[in-house]
């Protein structure tokens, strides 16, 4: 099935924007990777939910691909 061009929009967005977020946690990993302070651990805890984050902005970019979600258009 085709997108339409919001869609599309939409799907490129998603993707952008999960990519983003596993850049951002990748630097800030890459940051604290030679800390061994106790704030290291809750920094590792929030890389962690930024990569779930990513994962879930690509799951929803995937959903609209396949049209499960579109973009409405504006009222």
């Amino acid at each position: 099935m085709a997108l339409t061009k919001p869609n599309q929009e939409l799907h490129r967005e998603l993707k952008a924007l999960g990519l983003e977020i596993e850049q951002a946690a990748d630097e800030v990993l890459s940051i604290t990777k030679d800390c061994r302070d106790i704030e290291v651990a809750a920094v590792l805890k929030l890389i962690a939910k930024m990569y779930e984050r990513a994962d879930r902005v690509a799951a929803l970019a995937d959903e609209v691909k396949v049209g499960q979600i579109t973009r409405a258009k504006p009222e």
